[in-house]
């Protein structure tokens, strides 16, 4: 079984705590390459499936980090370079800053024609912002597999301009843009994980993912929800 994902590629930097305005605190601080393509890949791979990302970064030592991430776990790098330098992703306790780097320069060039796998999954951070959307939606048209996904990952951006089987949404996605159950196939919702989450990254990632790898190996509905929700509630722990 394989997964592709398309979607953003970043490094994360994750802080346990936020400080207080002008404060120089002592904390735990990770370094990791991530991002939603990143992360989902990494996790269809510990789950024994193959993987490919697509995505865009930069010409820098951060893009190095995870092209060697992404070697170590074997699994495939589509990876266009661009002078704009790699995403970065920022946590601060429960805080998040985002820059995305190259990741907005996402072209339909940089999607292989055609784009194989059995399962395909969108980050909707690369469907619904300008600059990386035409790749996103070349991405949907051109993948040739049985199941395509796309994951709303913002309330803000949403919207049901896209055809694919599979959506995961929060709550809060969900209830931006209604229509869901009514337009798509499968519709998962993704908040509760059994766990209080380490950090805000990742964890919605691994549901998707584990639930796509699942339902590709012929698990129903319930089963593939369950295996996506296991795990994520590791990484939702760990990352």
């Amino acid at each position: 079984m394989k997964l592709v994902t398309v979607g953003d590629v970043m490094v994360d930097v994750v802080a346990d705590r936020l400080p207080r305005p002008a404060e120089r605190a002592h904390g735990t601080v990770r370094l990791r390459a991530g991002g939603s393509a990143v992360n989902a890949a990494l996790v269809a791979r510990s789950l024994g499936a193959d993987a490919q990302v697509v995505g865009r970064v930069g010409r820098d030592p951060a893009a190095d980090l995870i092209l060697a991430t992404l070697g170590g776990a074997g699994i495939e790098a589509s990876l266009a370079r661009d002078d704009l330098p790699t995403g970065t992703a920022v946590a601060l306790g429960g805080a998040v800053v985002a820059d995305r780097g190259a990741n907005a320069r996402l072209s339909p060039g940089d999607v292989p024609s055609p784009l194989r796998g059995d399962a395909l999954l969108v980050s909707g951070f690369a469907l619904f912002q300008d600059g990386s959307r035409e790749a996103a939606l070349a991405a949907l048209e051109r993948f040739e597999g049985q199941w395509t996904a796309v994951d709303l990952a913002s309330a803000r951006l949403a919207r049901l301009d896209f055809d694919a089987r599979v959506v995961f949404a929060t709550e809060a996605e969900a209830a931006a843009v209604p229509g869901l159950e009514d337009r798509y196939e499968i519709v998962c919702l993704k908040d509760d994980y059994g766990v209080e989450r380490a950090s805000p990254f990742g964890a919605g990632d691994a549901f998707a993912a584990a639930f796509l790898v699942a339902l590709a190996n012929g698990a129903d509905r319930e089963d593939a929800v369950r295996s996506g929700r296991d795990a994520a509630a590791v990484v939702a722990i760990s990352f």
